[in-house]
C-alpha cells in the first residue's frame, strides 16, 4: 500500500465577493464581469474534468425517497419455463437477503439464498449445506440507490429514460440499460436490440426489470408485493451463517482491526472524518480468490509464493443509510493493476488520472498509483463529484504496524 505520490488538494469554489447594495460603476461592473466569467469558466472545467463525455440529462424526474429498509416479491418469469418467485429483503447500507423459490408468488421451496452484510456473503443452493465466504466491505449489492444512480447514469448514458407504467398500482418510471442494475459497472447503453428495462417508483424501488437479448425477452421480474421500513425487513434472515470456506482454499479474510492500525508502508487517508460520517472500522481484507489455491489446499504455488494473491486494507465509514468505503492494497508479488473496463476517465489530483465507475448501488473511483503497482478505491452512496473531491482531499498516512482489534478472534 505504498506510493511516491504527493499529498492531495480538495477542490474548493472560489468566494464569492460581497454586495455593497449599491450600483457598481463601469469599470467594476466590467470587472465583475470578468470575475463571473472566470467562475463560470473554472465550473465548466471541473464539470468536463468529472463527466469528460458526458452531456445534459434528459428533462425526466429524478427525485426519489432513499427508505432504510424495504422488502419486495417479485414473480419472475422466462419464455418455456415455470414461474418462480424472488423475495428481496434489504437494510441500507450492507445487508440483504434475496431468495428464490419455485413456483409462482408466493413461492414454494427455496432453490438459491444469498445474504450480504458487511464483509460475508453466505450462499446456499437448494438442499446443500450453506457455505460462506469473507469478501470487500461494500454496499449491499442487490440494492438499486435509484435516488443518486439515475441522475448521474443518465448524464453518462448509462441509462435512458423511455416512459413509465403502473405496477401494483404505482407509477414507475422505465429506464434502458444495456445490462441489469444489480450487476456490475454499467457500460455505455448503445441503439442495439439488446437491453434492460427497469422500472423505477417514487420510492426508489425496482418494481420491473425485463431482459431482453436480440429482441426476445429473456425474462421479466414484476413486483407483486411491496413494504417500506423496518417492520418490512423484521423477520428477513439477515444473520444466517454458512460453513466458511477456509483461507487456504479460497475463502478470504475479513479481519478487524484497531483504528489507529498503519500499513508498514506508507498509505492513504483521511485526515479526517467525511462530515457527517462515523469510522465503522478499518480491516485486514484478503478477497476471494480460490483461482489460487492449488488442489492440495495449501495454497501455494510451485515456487512457495502465494502468487499474486491480492491484500487490502478497507476503512468503512457510516452516515444512516449511506456507506463511503476507503480501499487500498497490492499483491504479494507486487503485481500491477489495470483500470478497470466501463468507467469514466476523472482527474484525481495527486493520485493521478481514474476511472469513476457507475452501477446500480452507487459508484466507485479507481485510482492504480505507482504504475500500477497498488490501487486506491473510494466506494459509497454518495454523488459521483462528491466521491471525486473526497478522493483528491486523501493524504498520505505514515506507516506503522497492524494490529487485531481486541476480541474479534485469533
Amino acid at each position: 500500500m505504498t506510493s511516491t505520490l504527493g499529498l492531495g488538494a480538495p477542490v474548493t469554489a472560489p468566494p464569492r465577493r460581497p454586495s455593497t447594495g449599491g450600483p457598481a460603476r463601469p469599470r467594476r461592473r466590467r470587472r465583475l464581469y470578468a470575475v463571473g466569467a472566470a467562475v463560470a469558466v473554472a465550473l465548466t472545467s471541473v464539470a468536463v474534468a468529472l463527466w469528460p463525455r458526458t452531456a445534459s440529462a434528459p428533462a425526466v424526474d429524478t427525485a426519489f425517497a432513499e427508505p432504510s429498509a424495504y422488502a419486495v416479491t417479485y414473480a419472475v418469469t422466462h419464455p418455456d419455463a415455470a414461474t418462480s418467485t424472488e423475495r428481496l429483503w434489504v437494510r441500507r447500507p450492507f445487508d440483504s437477503v434475496d431468495i428464490t423459490y419455485s413456483g409462482p408468488p408466493p413461492g414454494a421451496t427455496p432453490s438459491l439464498v444469498v445474504v450480504y452484510r458487511l464483509g460475508v456473503q453466505v450462499l446456499k443452493a437448494a438442499s446443500a449445506q450453506a457455505g460462506s465466504l469473507h469478501i470487500p466491505a461494500a454496499a449491499a449489492p442487490q440494492d438499486v440507490r435509484a435516488d443518486i444512480v439515475v441522475p448521474a447514469a443518465l448524464r453518462a448514458h448509462k441509462l435512458k429514460s423511455i416512459g413509465s407504467e403502473k405496477v401494483l398500482g404505482r407509477t414507475c418510471q422505465v429506464f434502458r440499460s444495456a445490462a441489469p442494475l444489480r450487476t456490475g459497472p454499467l457500460p455505455a447503453l448503445g441503439p442495439g436490440s439488446t437491453y434492460v428495462d427497469t422500472c423505477i417508483d417514487g420510492a426508489g424501488i425496482v418494481l420491473r426489470e425485463t431482459q431482453v437479448s436480440a429482441g426476445h425477452t429473456l425474462s421479466d421480474r414484476r413486483a407483486v408485493l411491496v413494504q417500506t421500513g423496518a417492520s418490512a425487513v423484521a423477520a428477513a434472515p439477515f444473520d444466517m451463517t454458512g460453513t466458511p470456506t477456509p483461507f487456504d482454499s479460497g475463502g478470504g479474510a475479513f479481519t478487524p482491526l484497531t483504528l489507529t492500525s498503519r500499513p508498514p508502508g506508507s498509505s492513504w487517508g483521511f485526515d479526517r472524518s467525511p462530515d457527517g460520517f462515523a469510522h465503522l472500522g478499518r480491516f485486514a481484507v484478503v478477497p476471494p480468490q480460490p483461482q489460487l489455491f492449488g488442489q492440495g489446499g495449501n495454497g501455494y504455488g510451485s515456487m512457495g509464493l502465494p502468487g499474486s494473491l491480492v491484500t487490502e486494507m478497507d476503512d468503512v465509514y457510516v452516515r444512516g443509510a449511506d456507506a463511503v468505503v476507503l480501499q487500498q492494497g497490492s499483491t504479494l508479488n507486487g503485481a500491477t493493476f489495470t483500470p478497470p473496463a466501463n468507467g469514466l476517465d476523472v482527474d484525481l489530483g495527486p493520485l493521478g488520472h481514474g476511472q469513476l465507475l457507475i452501477a446500480g448501488g452507487g459508484f466507485t473511483v479507481v485510482a492504480e498509483p505507482g504504475n500500477g503497482k497498488g490501487f486506491v478505491r473510494l466506494s459509497g452512496t454518495l454523488p459521483p463529484d462528491a466521491l471525486v473531491t473526497m478522493m483528491r482531499g486523501l493524504s498520505k498516512q505514515p506507516g506503522g504496524t497492524l494490529t487485531r482489534l481486541h476480541g474479534t478472534g485469533g
